[in-house]
């Protein structure tokens, strides 16, 4: 009889309902008595790895590397907790398989090019996201990550435009995408573009503190009465993207 294989099943019920706490905590009393069971450690992992433990969830999926075969989603999270706890190298290793693995789930893409990123491999990154590009042409993401990345591989913004011009066309709802694009064209010199492009926003909808700055730089500089002075210091505006 597999204990270990029955204990997963009902942590994976647990966890299902969102009882994460009850489900780790069965994982973790389990491998007291079922050490090398890998389908355990690699649950741990990925708990560990969701509530930011990275040193914890390292150390769980390398563990668990060693006794099972591993699926593109637990090798996604052992590369950021390699990365985030400082093993570069391994980290690249993970990645830059996973990036090179055609059944690798698209979805993922994303992760691996923020990962790559991370590391400071923005070349990485950018390939990553024109890969993306190639296979998904109607993921936005991926326009406006090889956007994000030409700008940071120190590429002038107009090289950038057309990339967040296409995620926005796909998705005109995104407000970072509406608000970097209008960015890119005030540098260009269209500041009348840009304002028309703003001007539809909500911006009881924009939480972020940095949209709203680059927002009220644009409506300044056209003069906007209507808008200007409204976005730097909104009450519940987030300073993530700063």
């Amino acid at each position: 009889m597999d204990q270990g294989g029955d204990v997963l099943g009902r942590c994976f019920e647990l966890a299902g309902s969102g009882r994460l706490d009850e489900a780790g905590d069965l994982a973790e009393q389990a491998l007291g008595w079922d050490g090398d069971h890998g389908g355990l450690w690699r649950f741990v992992g990925l708990l560990r790895h969701q509530a930011g433990d990275f040193r914890g969830a390292r150390d769980a999926l390398e563990t668990a590397q060693a006794l099972v075969p591993f699926d593109p989603e637990a090798s996604c999270a052992l590369a950021e907790s390699l990365a985030r706890t400082g093993r570069v190298g391994p980290a690249l290793e993970v990645y830059d398989a996973l990036a090179t693995d055609e059944r690798c789930p698209l979805g993922l893409m994303p992760t691996i090019a923020a990962g790559l990123g991370y590391l400071g491999e923005d070349r990485r990154a950018l390939d990553v996201c024109a890969e993306l590009i190639r296979r998904r042409p109607d993921n936005a993401e991926a326009h406006f990550g090889a956007a994000f990345y030409l700008r940071r591989l120190g590429h002038p913004p107009e090289a950038a435009m057309s990339f967040v011009a296409k995620a926005h066309e796909l998705e005109p709802k995104e407000v970072l995408y509406r608000v970097s694009l209008a960015a890119l064209l005030d540098h260009a010199g269209r500041r009348e573009e840009a304002c028309d492009l703003l001007r539809g926003v909500d911006l009881d909808g924009v939480s972020c503190r940095c949209c709203l700055r680059r927002m009220n730089t644009i409506f300044l500089a056209v003069d906007d009465a209507s808008r200007r002075g409204v976005c730097p210091d909104r009450p519940g505006a987030s300073a993530e993207a700063d």
